[in-house]
């Protein structure tokens, strides 16, 4: 399973035939860890750094991760004028999303140092996909690293080919096969993230997929484990020397917290790291710099759980009940309970009650003390954990949610199409307090979205964008471009969509959706589900069937669980797991799970999937009430795309010389065309008759002549024993004088001379001989028709002429002329 080399250390694991190599020790060797993952020729250098102060006043983790497509991986070199990689593509953007998500809650509690994760592909052969590479990487990478990830995650892709499940497939698999694309990160214990689309998947086979993968992340981990044993670096924050010394210290910081409070305290944390670490000097080791490191980050979490810990106590005891109050506001509007929030927090803050110094005396000493900004900051801390522990027993415990829906309850929703008269379909979809508008938009073939990333994608015909304004949560922000979260919503309610939208040869149209978030409370994403399908029905689009979207969530307090439909942002904020659920009646077709504590059963999912699906179901009931099926035909102002199929041999003579023939053609009918390779063509046109027209002519001009099929035709040659027709471009047909009519001609141009125009009839076509015979069914005269008979008469009173000389017949030449071949081609 795994190798040791000298020098770089390389381990190794087989998942799904294929070897995944980790290797450390050779390429960027000053970073806190760096780790390059291969698989095939496709190569990523993953590395992890990170600061060991906190950032000051940080009330979050910061971490960043980026992943970095390089063109020179795939041999090519970037387009545009500069000639280089500009910002992340968005491929990229949602690897560094897939990263992030997983890792982020595997971090001590408390902990605020910056770290940051950068994914570099190296080398990609277009087979292996090179975004399970990255996720594993940047596990190992942090592995080895002194950073204190509590890992390591694994992640896998799992596809079906011929109905069996397949571990990480190649590009072509999942371009071939898109029936499933499932990515699954996990630890030892359980799954932290999923990420599907699929083409209508059971729930049942979704499960099983996932209950595989996770067989195939325990070996990864392992993997990575096997490495950390091998060159791992000594972890900054280790959990045996902070336990030492809780149990030996914790004691004399909470003394002196009593003694001269919050701020203060953090001196005696100085005193203690003075006495139990060396000073550094010239003589230091670099053992002596990693024991001073741990012990100042596992002192600095020892004080922070005594800071913790002594304020929490009053502040429950004096505000539990007013906390408990609060947790109803949730059934309020948002500027209600905001303000209610407000209120409360900042009466605590003033007026809690405190058994230790909470500040500097006045200098009179008679004044009461006012709180310094560190107690103030601890207090708000505190009360935030007391309220989220209360609504989280209310909702696990007492089975009440903040705004007092049952567990599988739905908010209002709200449906409406045709919302926006100019655009070519709009559906408006509200659900409680969010509110999603979708906009579509239908082109051409050539506004496709052009891909330039490492995959095989080179075009996408179907795009979703998402758009979240800062007023949709009442704020105020700047606007300056999708941000990574638009981007990743937009590309879930894409992929939840992709199963439905009619393919090219039904529907040869570039649809683009744009969903405004008008209003946000809770899954605007699969609010932009909803509403985009309101949108492709209004617009007249033949999807296959309609698709909804839920958002779920969960709350574990020990054993006790409960499992919540359409969950609000203080749900979210607060659960343990939310996922978010699309499809149509018959099965899933996107699937985004994350999942922030083990203990989470395959039992608890397969409930969440069952009440997803009943919830799913719902509203595509309420949807279904404001539409019911797509529209029978496009809007008024929308393009109208018609399809012919041609013998690609005769493409040559649609486009013409120098693309005469297919500019005449766009200039005439007021059409835009586009040709395919394989003699498909796309014909343009604001109006039906106009595109209708064109089609006529290019089936006229592409046509093989068969009998009894009639034309109107130009003279472009006589000779003695008859006629040569234009019957369309490059093609003529021979009227001989036997055909001219009921009676007998002496020469064909006693009746018929060159530029005249015939109505003629195919009566034979010799495929073998080249050859096309006419029978004339009417002469254009002077804007009346003349008929053969006329013709026939006029013929008698035609003066005899001389008997031409004909040369002697080479053999194979009857036929041949410009009434023979096949036709010209220009």
């Amino acid at each position: 399973m795994s190798v040791a080399v000298a020098g770089p250390t390389k381990v190794s694991v087989e998942i799904g035939g294929q070897e995944l190599s980790f290797e450390t020790g050779k390429l960027a060797k000053q970073a806190d860890g760096a780790v390059v993952v291969r698989s095939g020729d496709t190569m990523v250098l993953a590395t992890a750094q990170g600061r060991m102060e906190a950032r000051e006043g940080a009330d979050f983790f910061p971490l960043t991760v980026d992943v970095e497509e390089r063109m020179y991986a795939a041999g090519k070199i970037p387009g545009g004028f500069f000639k280089r990689e500009g910002r992340p593509t968005e491929r990229a953007i949602l690897t560094a999303r897939m990263i992030d998500r997983p890792i982020r809650p595997l971090w001590p509690k408390g902990f605020r140092n910056e770290v940051q994760v950068i994914c570099t592909v190296l080398s990609a052969d277009m087979v292996v996909p090179h975004d399970i590479l990255c996720i594993n990487g940047a596990s190992a990478a942090l592995m080895i690293s002194p950073l204190p990830f509590i890992g390591p995650v694994g992640a896998v892709r799992v596809a079906l080919v011929d109905d069996e499940f397949v571990f990480n497939p190649t590009l072509e698999q999942s371009e071939e096969n898109g029936a499933l694309d499932l990515i699954v990160v996990g630890t030892k214990d359980g799954l932290t993230m999923v990420e599907s689309g699929g083409d209508e998947i059971p729930e049942e086979r979704l499960l099983e997929a996932l209950e595989l993968a996770h067989a195939e992340i325990v070996r990864i981990c392992e993997v990575q484990e096997q490495l950390r044993e091998q060159v791992g670096k000594p972890k900054w924050l280790d959990p045996d020397v902070t336990a030492e010394l809780e149990q030996r210290l914790a004691g004399r910081i909470r003394e002196s917290i009593q003694e001269v409070g919050l701020r203060e305290a953090a001196a005696t944390v100085e005193e203690i790291l003075t006495e139990e670490t060396p000073a550094i000097e010239m003589t230091s080791s670099e053992d002596d710099i990693v024991k001073g490191v741990q012990y100042k980050q596992s002192l600095d979490q020892i004080l922070d759980r005594e800071r913790m810990a002594a304020v929490e106590r009053p502040v429950r005891d004096q505000f539990e009940d007013a906390l408990r109050e609060l947790t109803e506001a949730e059934q309020d509007s948002k500027e209600l309970r905001s303000a209610k929030r407000r209120l409360l927090f900042d009466r605590i803050i003033e007026t809690v009650e405190l058994p230790f110094p909470v500040g500097p005396a006045t200098v009179d000493g008679e004044g009461p003390v006012v709180k310094d900004s560190l107690t103030r900051s601890w207090v708000k801390r505190a009360a935030e954990a007391i309220y989220k522990d209360l609504v989280r027993k209310k909702i696990a415990v007492d089975k009440r949610r903040p705004d007092g829906r049952a567990a599988d309850e739905i908010r209002p929703i709200e449906c409406e199409v045709g919302v926006a008269p100019r655009t070519h379909g709009s559906g408006l979809f509200t659900r409680g307090q969010t509110q999603i508008m979708s906009l579509l938009t239908l082109g051409t073939a050539k506004e496709g979205q052009r891909i330039d990333d490492l995959s095989l994608e080179q075009e996408r015909r179907f795009m979703h964008h998402y758009n979240f304004p800062p007023y949709s949560v009442g704020e105020t922000g700047f606007m300056r471009g999708p941000k990574r979260r638009d981007i990743g919503h937009g590309a879930l309610a894409q992929r939840a969509l992709e199963p439905i939208i009619p393919a090219p040869e039904d529907f040869p149209y570039t649809i683009r959706i744009v969903s405004e978030t008008l209003e946000s409370n809770g899954s605007s994403s699969m609010g932009s589900v909803c509403g985009s399908t309101l949108a492709l029905m209004d617009a007249g689009v033949p999807i296959k069937e309609p698709v909804g979207g839920i958002a779920m969530g969960l709350v574990k307090e020990g054993d006790d669980y409960v499992i919540l439909t359409d969950i609000q942002g203080a749900e979210d904020h607060l659960g343990d797991m939310d996922f978010k659920v699309a499809g149509t009646r018959d099965g899933v077709t996107a699937l985004q799970m994350d999942i922030k504590i083990t203990g989470v059963t395959q039992e608890i999912m397969r409930s969440a999937l069952e009440q997803a699906k009943r919830a799913r179901e719902s509203i595509l009931d309420k949807m279904l009430e404001a539409i019911s099926e797509p529209r029978g035909e496009l809007r008024g102002h929308a393009p109208r795309i018609s399809t012919i199929k041609i013998n690609p041999d005769f493409i040559g003579m649609v486009i013409g010389k120098g693309g005469e023939t297919i500019r005449a053609l766009e200039g005439d009918y007021d059409v835009q065309i586009d040709i395919e390779e394989d003699g498909t063509i796309l014909i343009y046109a604001t109006e039906g008759d106009k595109a209708e027209a064109a089609m006529n002519a290019i089936n006229d001009l592409t046509k093989e002549p068969e009998v009894g099929d009639t034309y109107t035709g130009r003279v472009v040659k006589t000779t003695q024993f008859g006629a040569f027709v234009e019957l369309k471009k490059g093609t003529d047909g021979l009227l001989h004088v036997s055909n001219v009519g009921p009676g007998r001609v002496g020469h064909i141009e006693d009746v018929i001379n060159r530029g005249d125009v015939l109505d003629v009839v195919v009566q034979e076509v010799d495929k073998d001989r080249g050859r096309i015979g006419l029978k004339l069914v009417a002469k254009h005269e002077n804007g009346s028709m003349v008929s053969p008979e006329e013709l026939i008469e006029r013929a008698k009173d035609a003066p005899e002429r001389p008997r031409e000389e004909r040369p002697p017949r080479r053999d194979g030449d009857r036929g041949r002329g410009r009434g023979g071949g096949r036709g010209r081609r220009d």
